[in-house]
């Protein structure tokens, strides 16, 4: 075997050239390498608006593909992409569109599953499903179009007629404006007001945050008395219903007896004044009437008999008091007791 050093180094450079040029190769087209993987589809575009071969082909946000082939067919553009994402599952109905990525002008086709069906592999989204961005250069052309197309005397006659209104209204104008200034004044100078007046709300709010339990309850405790008030209302009702009905009733009660009630009042006034004019009569003899009713008692409560002495009567010996009305007569033997 022969050693490194003796064997031929030109063969062995052209292998190291030939590896390094298609390394190189490999790098500078590693996007339409990765294009060229995946599931292939293709889009017609109106226009091309800057993409190219190696964009990004977007989903969600999510870079799924790149884009493959760019190519002119018939009124259109032609671009061909591949999906590298496996799990990606595209409807029948999905839309493209060319989207600008950066400043720079760097584009991505973005894709939006549309459909119930699945969009069959190789499939081509149609022209009027895609749409392209407004670019710069356009918008530039346009606005010319459009300021060429301005009549300038007729704008200047617009701008003399509100030049004339405004010059007409000037009084009300000035008035505005001194309102409004009048206005800011008061406003600053009321500023350490608006400010303790917000450091105020401020300061409810941050009790009301600290209350929010008790609020809370109070409302949970609302709901069930209003619950409650609900399922009593057609006892409220019926009772506010018999109120109402006794209430008439009394009223003609009290209207179909005036003659009888006006009376029998005056009687009662009259006695209610005569047992206050002898509050103290009655009172006495209430206490009184206390005394004998416990020396009674003890007496009673002695035997089978009792004494009692009735003052100013006459002696018993001389009048015999007839008892038999009392049906004691049998009892007492005929006699009187004293």
């Amino acid at each position: 075997m022969k050693m490194f050093r003796e064997r031929n180094p030109l063969p062995l450079g052209l292998v190291v050239v030939v590896g390094l040029a298609m390394t190189l190769l490999l790098v500078l087209n590693v996007d339409g390498v990765v294009g060229a993987f995946g599931r292939k589809y293709s889009v017609m575009l109106p226009e091309a608006a800057g993409i190219k071969q190696g964009d990004p082909v977007r989903v969600s946000g999510l870079t799924v593909g790149r884009v493959g082939d760019v190519s002119l067919e018939g009124e259109g553009v032609l671009v061909e992409f591949g999906l590298t994402e496996t799990a990606i599952e595209l409807g029948d109905e999905t839309t493209a569109q060319v989207s600008v990525e950066t400043v720079l002008g760097d584009k991505a086709l973005v894709l939006t599953s549309a459909g119930d069906g699945t969009l069959a592999e190789g499939a081509r989204i149609p022209i009027e499903r895609a749409t392209v961005p407004y670019e710069v250069t356009d918008a530039l052309t346009d606005l010319q179009q459009e300021a060429e197309e301005i009549d300038v005397d007729q704008v200047a006659g617009a701008l003399e007629t509100v030049a004339g209104t405004l010059e007409g209204a000037t009084p009300e104008l000035s008035s505005a404006i001194t309102g409004m200034s009048r206005l800011s004044k008061t406003i600053s100078s009321r500023d350490d007001s608006l400010r303790s007046l917000l450091d105020n709300a401020e300061g409810f709010s941050d009790v009301l945050a600290d209350r929010s339990g008790d609020l809370t309850a109070l409302m949970k405790d609302g709901n069930v008395l209003f619950a409650e008030l609900l399922k009593r209302r057609d006892d409220i009702k019926a009772l506010l219903v018999n109120l109402s009905a006794m209430a008439t009733e009394l009223s003609g009660l009290v209207a179909d007896n005036k003659d009888t009630i006006g009376p029998a009042l005056k009687e009662l006034n009259t006695v209610i004044s005569t047992l206050q004019k002898n509050k103290s009569n009655i009172s006495e003899t209430l206490r009184g009437m206390s005394v004998y009713a416990t020396g009674l008692g003890e007496v009673v409560s002695s035997g089978e008999f009792f004494s009692a002495y009735l003052q100013n009567l006459l002696p018993g010996n001389l009048l015999q008091p007839d008892l038999s009305e009392l049906g004691l007569k049998g009892l007492l033997g005929g006699g009187a007791t004293r």
